[in-house]
């Protein structure tokens, strides 16, 4: 007969397949619970155990004005050496960034060494208020190499006990006594007034390499440019605000201290070639009044300046002039002597004094010197073989070779001015050879007097003018925010942690049954078989955790045994267009271990119910199970019938005593020709005997993709109850029943679900189909709580 059933039992549509995805994560939620409260209570004691670090800023100006342009202010009336200059804001970001300046501040508040505490899952460095002091022993340079721990705990006011990092070691000690580790040697000394005993009383006290600090703590400081302007932004990360603050603080001073330094080199040589000018100077000052006064007492000159009046005014200018010039010609003289003690090195040269006519000279002196201490910067924090440097020491050379080759030719040209000047005075001289010899003679001690006196009041005049500047040199920052320190931390973000922590709870469980379901290739649900086969599904059993054989009886309520009613009410369906009293139900399965012979006993058993004669025949000759699933001794049956043992089927067939109505009849003995006995005319015989006596025969047979026995009398079958059972049966063997339905092999198939989990079976049948009229609930399985809540 055809399928009449087939729109009854085909699969939904597609929407509920979307359901089913949701809720088969859904089924889960306790897991997913669980894994949540687990990854968030990981989270949460990780932020717990992370200190809190805080951002601590400061902010500087970078002042426009530098350069040589304050330093030479003490000459810029005499020679164009004051420029101006502007400071680039890039360069002095990469000179506080510098490795210099950061072991300048390590060395200066001795970072290399700090002290800690556990509190509760923190471990803190103590800033303030430290239990002890320590004092460096040895040489400090060579301490700066040590790299250890000491781990310390303090057993009263005169004594403590420490461990050195890796050994097992403990060792008493008293505070103010010397420790060695290895050649290093320190001591401690209590920095408190009263012990507290029931306090926590160990530290750790840490020795770090000065590379190391240098490096950890340049890699902390960060500095930046504040929107393109001359504006610079320190800033540090670090546990403990206090010291953050003292260490940009004290970065910031440092800087400065620098600036000012680097400023004042200029500065400083100018004054040295003045001393050293002032005192050659003094001692021709001294030579020529001890002259005079010598030259006086021996002539009894008493009014020279009688004498002086009949020098005329042309001398007196002419004599001006060669003043003048031989000033000139002496500060030249100074500088030239001064570039020929440098030799081969690179020194500042003083500001030019005086020279006149030659503005190229003071501007090549003072890009000479710009350009020296741009050097001397570079060198600070790279080495001699920086191409730049190198190139730097280029252009010094050249620069210093100019200026040389400008005070010879200036020397010169004020040599041959001289020259003219003189022959003018020899001139003068020839028309005054009248004059008496003394007061001629007493002139040029005048004149010689005169020059070294101005030369000498010039030269102490830029002394103090110089000193002046020196003082007043100021920094290249100002400081616009001195270092604080924001209330909250920047860091654990607890929040952001928790959130990780919560969406990796949520992804783990999500990943594990995604990889389950990806790899797992057996069917779960009816959901899954009606993806892969278009026939009828008949219904589902639950999974029966129960030792009984027969779960339907006369007042079973369990959740299975009403399954079997359901299942009892489709049969009687399907089978309502067979015109014959008796109907055969054959039921089969792919593979062996699927339950057919358990469907097969309880749907006999249940159709027994309604008062109808109902057979149960084992016709899976090659291994036999009714007798041995019922626990009955194995008899004489259906094998013993085909081969002529029996002349009457009916003499095998035996009662159950459990189930009224019900009977069975055996396999009988194993055959070793079962294919050859089910194609015995006797097969059919036996079906026409028994449809006389009963009202439903069910046959359990063989797996029908193991052997050909159930196709070979799948012809004397009303319907086929096909079993698979959920979660043993491969997804890709439901393509057996597919197939034999699309050919047509086995009348009426219809697919029953077997051992269907409740937890798996995502809304589609099993315990949900029945438990909500309170069926069931003896057929729960007790266990503990929290098999209970996690049970799958």
């Amino acid at each position: 007969m055809e399928n009449n059933t087939e729109n009854i039992f085909t699969k939904e549509n597609d929407s509920i397949d979307i359901r089913a995805e949701i809720e088969k994560y859904l089924i889960h939620w306790k897991w997913f619970l669980l894994s949540t409260v687990i990854c968030v209570g990981i989270a949460v004691f990780y932020a717990k155990s992370k200190v809190n670090i805080y951002q601590t800023n400061a902010t500087i100006l970078v002042k426009e004005e530098g350069g040589a342009a304050s330093e030479l202010s003490a000459f810029q009336d005499l020679s164009a050496l004051g420029l101006g200059g502007k400071n680039n804001v890039m360069d002095e970001i990469e000179i506080i960034k510098s490795r210099t300046l950061a072991e300048a501040y390590v060395r200066e508040l001795d970072l290399n060494v700090s002290i800690f505490q556990q509190q509760g899952l923190k471990k803190v460095e103590k800033f303030k208020n430290l239990p002890l002091k320590y004092q460096i022993l040895s040489d400090k340079e060579a301490f700066y190499k040590l790299d250890t721990v000491l781990e310390i705990t303090i057993l009263n006011k005169e004594q403590f006990e420490y461990q050195l990092e890796g050994t097992d070691e403990e060792v008493i000690a008293k505070f103010g006594e010397k420790l060695k580790i290895g050649n290093y040697e320190f001591l401690l000394t209590p920095n408190f007034v009263k012990f507290n005993q029931e306090a926590d009383n160990s530290y750790e006290l840490k020795f770090k390499s000065l590379n190391e600090t240098i490096e950890d703590f340049k890699s902390k400081v960060s500095v930046s440019e504040v929107d393109d302007a001359n504006i610079i932004n320190i800033g540090i990360q670090y546990p403990v605000k206090e010291k953050a603050e003292l260490i940009l603080n004290t970065l910031i001073d440092l800087y400065n201290q620098m600036s000012i330094e680097d400023k004042n080199q200029v500065g400083k040589k100018t004054d040295a070639f003045i001393e050293e000018r002032l005192e050659g100077i003094t001692k021709e000052l001294d030579e020529v009044d001890r002259l005079e006064e010598v030259y006086k007492k021996d002539k009894q000159i008493t009014n020279i300046q009688e004498q002086g009046k009949l020098f005329v005014e042309e001398k007196s200018l002419n004599e001006q002039v060669l003043f003048q010039k031989s000033t000139q010609l002496s500060v030249v003289q100074f500088m030239i002597e001064n570039i020929q003690k440098q030799k081969e090195d690179f020194d500042l040269l003083p500001a030019s004094i005086g020279v006149e006519d030659n503005t190229q000279l003071s501007v090549s002196v003072a890009n000479y010197n710009q350009l020296l201490l741009e050097r001397n910067r570079l060198l600070r924090t790279s080495s001699p073989a920086n191409p730049v440097v190198q190139n730097l020491n280029v252009e010094l050379g050249n620069l210093r070779e100019n200026i040389k080759k400008s005070l010879i030719n200036s020397k010169q040209q004020l040599q041959i001015a001289i020259n003219s000047l003189k022959e003018k005075e020899s001139q003068y001289d020839g028309k005054i050879s009248s004059m008496p010899q003394q007061v001629r003679e007493y002139r040029t001690i005048l004149r010689r007097q005169e020059i070294i006196a101005q030369l000498y009041s010039y030269l102490l005049q830029k002394k103090e003018e110089n000193k002046i500047s020196l003082a007043v040199t100021v920094s290249n920052a100002k400081i616009i925010d001195r270092a604080y320190s924001n209330k909250k931390p920047v860091a654990p973000k607890k929040a952001i942690i928790a959130l990780a922590g919560l969406i990796i709870g949520l992804i783990i469980p999500f990943v594990i049954i995604y990889v389950r379901e990806l790899l797992d290739t057996k069917f779960h649900s009816r959901a899954d078989i009606e993806k892969q086969v278009s026939i009828p599904i008949l219904g589902d059993i639950p999974f029966d955790k129960s030792e009984e054989k027969v779960i339907i009886k006369q007042g079973s309520r369990s959740s299975s045994a009403e399954a079997f009613r359901l299942l009892r009410t489709n049969l009687d369906f399907i089978l309502s267009g067979v015109t014959e009293k008796s109907k055969v139900i054959f039921v089969t399965s792919t593979v062996s271990g699927e339950g057919k012979t358990f469907v097969a006993v309880n749907t006999a058993s249940s159709l027994a119910l309604t008062g109808k004669k109902v057979l149960l025949v084992g016709l899976d000759l090659r291994a036999p199970k009714i007798t041995q699933y019922l626990g009955l001794p194995n008899r004489s049956g259906v094998s013993n019938y085909l081969i002529g043992q029996v002349e009457k089927i009916t003499e095998v067939v035996f009662p159950i005593q459990e189930v009224d109505n019900l009977h069975v009849l055996s396999s009988g003995v194993v055959p070793p020709n079962p294919a050859e006995l089910l194609l015995s005319p006797r097969v059919q015989t036996m079906f026409e005997e028994l449809k006389e006596v009963y009202d439903y025969i069910v046959v359990d047979t063989a797996p029908v993709n193991l052997v050909t026995d159930t196709l070979m009398i799948s012809k004397y079958a009303d319907m086929f109850v096909y079993v698979a059972r959920a979660n043993y049966l491969d997804k890709r063997l439901l393509e057996v029943p597919q197939k034999l339905y699309q050919e047509k092999r086995l009348p009426n198939i219809s697919i029953l679900i077997n051992a269907m989990s409740h937890e798996r079976s995502y809304g589609y049948g099993g315990y949900y189909t029945y438990g909500g009229y309170g069926y069931g609930e003896e057929d729960q399985v007790k266990n503990n709580f929290f098999k209970k809540i996690f049970k799958r």
